[in-house]
């Protein structure tokens, strides 16, 4: 007599276990790409890999794979996708690695009449639309340019947003969300969630201006500029230390004629109040108004 197909995933633990294997056998089945699980698992998870980093999967309902989900838009890309993590031992870096180099995610945001006619909702991915962090990824960038991120791994969690820890770090409590992540369309909590919403409303921006603790980071921020730029000091050697830790790049001619008009005008103003500190108020101001811009909330 034929054995039983699920015979081949069933595992038995030694003897005198605390557990049945239940769970071990679970995942033989749902990596069986044979005759199993595996071919499906690889699809959804190569989609979510390339929605994380499009913005949008090759199959646009990431949670429905089934008949009442989306078709793939390029399904034989999704094939292979799928094929290469498999016998990349199911491992994600070397499949992050291969999105990445590809051509498709090195295009740039620019408008480009002639593709967005030949492919007006992008479904062949012939153009790279801008994608906003989330807001984990905001304020953990806040943190890091502010050099006040603390990167402690483990223990445990908390929901006092003035924490320097990862965000990843916050519990969630249905009846004390965090603010912040609020803000930031921070997925609902009760439901599985494929794909987090993308707004664009006051209360972002609100929060960036007015925040304790952006405005905190904001100051650390400007004093680790000052710290840096000791050697070369001046305004111009501060908004290009502010660019560098905040973008990445250096500032163009006219962003340095710019930052530089507001921080004079920042200073003028808290020395009109006679304040003793009116450089590094108006440099944190400037910090601030880096942190708003939508270079630093969005993928470059």
């Amino acid at each position: 007599m034929r054995e039983p197909v699920e015979k081949k995933w069933q595992w038995q633990p030694p003897k005198d276990a605390k557990y049945s294997g239940r769970r071990r056998a679970l995942s033989n089945w749902i990596t069986d790409v044979d005759s199993g699980a595996g071919m499906l698992v690889a699809r959804v998870m190569v989609n979510r890999l390339w929605q994380h980093h499009f913005g949008r999967g090759i199959v646009a309902t990431p949670n429905d794979f089934g008949k009442q989900g989306t078709l793939p838009s390029q399904p034989e890309l999704l094939d292979w996708l799928a094929g290469e993590l498999i016998r990349g031992g199911w491992k994600l870096k070397p499949l992050h690695k291969l999105i990445m180099i590809s051509t498709a995610y090195q295009q740039g945001t620019a408008h480009d009449a002639n593709k967005e006619a030949a492919d007006p909702v992008n479904d062949l991915f012939m153009r790279r639309v801008p994608q906003r962090l989330e807001g984990e990824s905001i304020r953990d960038s806040l943190l890091a340019a502010s050099g006040l991120l603390d990167d402690t791994m483990y223990g445990s969690g908390t929901r006092d947003e003035a924490s320097r820890r990862r965000s990843i770090y916050f519990n969630i409590k249905r009846s004390q969300l965090i603010g912040s992540m609020v803000a930031f369309d921070a997925p609902e909590p009760l439901t599985s969630q494929g794909a987090r919403s993308m707004t664009t409303v006051a209360p972002q921006a609100l929060m960036l201006m007015n925040s304790p603790q952006v405005r905190s980071w904001a100051e650390a921020l400007a004093k680790k500029i000052e710290a840096d730029c000791q050697v070369n000091p001046g305004i111009a050697a501060n908004i290009a230390r502010a660019y560098a830790v905040g973008f990445g790049r250096k500032p163009k001619d006219e962003e340095v004629q710019a930052a530089s008009a507001f921080i004079a005008q920042q200073v003028a103003s808290y020395s009109g109040e006679h304040n003793p500190n009116a450089a590094i108020l108006a440099l944190t101001d400037f910090c601030q108004v880096l942190f708003g811009l939508n270079e630093f909330v969005y993928q470059p």
